[in-house]
């Protein structure tokens, strides 16, 4: 039974910038500290239509146990999308709060139609004299006369994913099953709930790669210093699947004893892998003159293989967050010998200039992604949906039919699917959920999809621009997902037969993820 989560997290220490402003927090030994209430637009139509004036009546936190706090007195009055579409926000409020853990927040708003209560299900942590951000983003759904509540951030780092995500600036890692030194078949997202640390490689280049080789060896030996090894995975995938097969990469795994994982793959799936990565494909040149022989293959080199060099850092749940390009800089004394000398007179040359990033600049951008993910994995969801207990009962709506009881389907395995067509991963999402529903009825699979806050006209309009033919439930004032307390979409809610949760998957699902998960409901 697990939690999964897919949501970026970048660390910007104590510095969080918004709307063009900048807002350092300060440390003080006693006292309150201070939230900072945004708001986004993260899917502003194209043009005209009626923007959302809102006024903020006011604040309230949810504490660990449950119990709710006003903190804020009325704040402003802003119109959205307005100026205020992702990644610029508009200031809501800034209220002092108790120091201390919070696991949930209601924003109370008036608009021209009346009072609305925004509750979200967000964990956020509240430090003496320190400022902590948090917001809240809108959507617009295609077709719509106003923004509609979405997913809330709190935190700089969560701040940071929202305002990426809403602006469409977020990626994730493409799926693409890999092979291994060993043979073995390899997919990135096994690695979820770890910091991932991947770098492209070719076996026969002896400038760049030996010193990133070199670096991360580094890199892997301060880690396991601070205690953090097993929380991180390197991984190197070679960039030249037609020459670095399985045979080849486990020759030079031991050669120079590293000791991770070498993918390679089919040429398609290579190339598409870098390709999505905005990574450049080798360019394949004649040798000026007598070819170097291939350390690995005893062979003269065919071409002069020249490649980009890349280091992606991924966080937990999936996400790229920082890319290092070129060589690393590295005295000659940290080096292995083995790898020094694979290095050809150009690589030496490099390792003397010094290079753009070193092995603790990468530790320091990994080291935030793993306190977040810590802060993460101490909030699996609220008292209600978590893995092992029963999923909470609920009747709603539908787009094409009578309403739908949750309980009425106990004795099927379910696959809840949680959505909205403002969310950008929603669409992936939908056609392998809506595959999954077509390949597994006959085993009993129940799916039923819930849009949140949206009419049936949207719902029916986004589904059927995917050719999408089932129908949806209609979670119109978002009480189902506050019950479930999700804190973003999509969601992905496992079921057993017996009307326990099996899983949640938060984020953008992968093929694998479903198999894996829909096999675990389906058998039990």
């Amino acid at each position: 039974m697990r939690v999964k989560r897919r949501w970026l997290a970048l660390g910007l220490g104590a510095v969080i910038l918004v709307a063009g402003g900048v807002f350092l927090s300060s440390r003080s030994t006693s006292g309150p500290g201070r939230l900072l209430v945004l708001a986004t637009v993260s899917l502003p139509r194209p043009s005209g239509g009626a923007a959302l004036s809102v006024t903020v009546l006011g604040m309230r936190v949810e504490d660990a146990g449950g119990g709710w706090t006003t903190v804020s007195s009325p704040g402003s009055s802003v119109s959205l999308p307005g100026a205020y579409v992702a990644p610029d926000t508009a200031s809501l409020l800034q209220a002092d709060v108790p120091a201390g853990s919070y696991q949930g927040a209601e924003l109370e708003l008036r608009t021209i139609h009346g009072p609305i209560n925004v509750v979200r299900k967000v964990p956020f942590r509240v430090v003496t004299g320190q400022m902590t951000p948090v917001l809240f983003t809108f959507g617009i759904a295609k077709g719509a006369s106003e923004p509609k509540p979405g997913a809330a951030y709190a935190g700089g780092g969560q701040v940071s994913f929202g305002l990426a995500l809403a602006a469409k600036q977020v990626q994730s890692v493409p799926t693409t099953e890999f092979v291994d030194q060993h043979g073995r078949q390899v997919e990135l997202s096994q690695y979820r709930g770890k910091v991932v640390v991947l770098s492209s490689f070719l076996t026969e280049c002896q400038e760049t790669c030996p010193l990133v080789a070199a670096a991360l060896l580094q890199l892997r030996q301060i880690l396991k210093e601070h205690g953090l090894g097993n929380q991180v995975q390197i991984v190197e995938a070679t960039q030249d699947p037609t020459d670095d097969t399985p045979a080849i990469l486990a020759k030079y795994q031991r050669h120079f004893s590293l000791p991770w994982p070498l993918l390679t793959g089919t040429v398609s799936s290579i190339n598409g892998f870098w390709s999505k990565l905005g990574v450049p494909p080798v360019q394949a040149l004649p040798w000026t003159g007598t070819p170097p022989t291939d350390l690995f293959t005893g062979r003269p080199e065919a071409f002069n293989l020249v490649h980009s060099s890349v280091v992606e850092v991924i966080n937990p749940q999936g996400y790229i967050v920082t890319q290092v390009q070129s060589f690393p800089s590295l005295s000659y004394s940290s080096i292995p010998k083995t790898i020094y000398r694979y290095l050809d007179a150009q690589g030496r040359s490099q390792q003397k200039a010094g290079g753009s990033w070193t092995p603790n600049s990468l530790f320091q951008a990994i080291s935030p992604l793993l306190q977040q993910q810590q802060q993460l994995d101490a909030f699996p969801g609220t008292a209600q949906a978590v893995p092992g207990k029963v999923a909470p009962n609920f009747t709603l709506p539908e787009t094409d039919g009578p309403p739908v009881t949750l309980s009425s389907l106990r004795g099927h395995p379910l696959l809840l699917d949680f959505w909205a067509s403002w969310c950008s991963n929603c669409r992936a999402d939908m056609r392998l959920v809506a595959a999954a529903a077509r390949q597994y009825s006959s085993r009993g699979l129940r799916v039923l999809l819930i849009d949140d806050q949206e009419s049936a006209a949207t719902a029916r309009h986004f589904l059927r621009s995917l050719g999408v033919r089932s129908p949806s439930l209609l979670d119109r004032n978002g009480s189902v997902v506050q019950d479930y307390g999700l804190p973003g979409l999509p969601v992905a809610v496992f079921i057993e037969r017996d009307g326990r949760i099996s899983s949640l998957v938060l984020g953008q699902l992968q093929s694998s993820q479903l198999r894996t998960d829909l096999g675990r409901v389906l058998a039990a």
